[in-house]
């Protein structure tokens, strides 16, 4: 059975030894960001990985109605862009901050060098990227064969982030129904429910998991 309340990716930086995170960030570019300020849009062509800091970003892409799907949270110690530095991609997802947020960029061509200087680099990144890539997985087994209350929970799960802060995800419920291609109504009914169980608290543009561990466990047993 998946276990929501430990089974998270771990953080890149918090993989690689305090001599390593050193260096990353003695050769990065350190950039700020206000609450919901974008980092990339979709279509930037600017190789290169990007280390969240302090704070937090959200992932997505918006579609041409302004609808917004909803990808991925990630906090700090978390990387982005990563396929950018060993493909020919462009960024394919919009970026923004989650409050106020500073983010570490390191040119593609200075972070090969630096992964061929040491492999830890690279053992770290496909460590923690592997495991999102798993989290992604999940969310389309949740898209394609769970009821709606279900799949919202394990959603939410899956974009908090871990660690000992309680979890407050900035999106608007629209998004979130968009992400799950249902209608607002829809999505409205579930958070409430998810409510009423006392799970979650709904705010105006967030919601709140209380205690990961609670949802984990309301959510394990409904899930194959």
């Amino acid at each position: 059975m998946f276990d929501f309340a430990q089974f998270q990716a771990t953080p890149y930086l918090d993989l690689l030894p305090s001599e390593c995170v050193a260096q990353l960030r003695s050769v990065g570019l350190r950039r700020t960001f206000s609450d919901g300020q974008f980092v990339h849009s979709r279509g930037d062509d600017n190789p290169g990985i990007s280390i969240i800091e302090d704070g937090a970003a959200q992932a997505g892409i918006y579609s041409a109605d302004g609808s917004f799907v909803l990808t991925s949270y990630i906090g700090p110690g978390h990387t982005f862009g990563d396929f950018t530095v060993f493909t020919n991609l462009p960024r394919t997802h919009d970026i923004s901050a989650v409050g106020p947020t500073t983010i570490l960029e390191i040119p593609a061509p200075r972070f090969k060098a630096l992964c061929r200087e040491d492999p830890q680099y690279m053992q770290a990144l496909m460590q923690t990227t592997l495991m999102r890539s798993h989290l992604i997985l999940e969310m389309l087994h949740a898209v394609r064969s769970l009821p709606l209350l279900e799949r919202a929970a394990k959603f939410l799960l899956i974009l908090a982030p871990g660690g000992n802060l309680i979890p407050k995800l900035k999106f608007r419920q629209s998004d979130l129904a968009s992400t799950l291609g249902v209608s607002r109504a829809s999505m409205n009914t579930a958070l409430a429910k998810l409510e009423r169980l006392g799970l979650i608290e709904r705010g105006y543009g967030n919601v709140t998991i209380h205690d990961r561990s609670a949802l984990a466990a309301w959510l394990n047993p409904r899930t194959k």
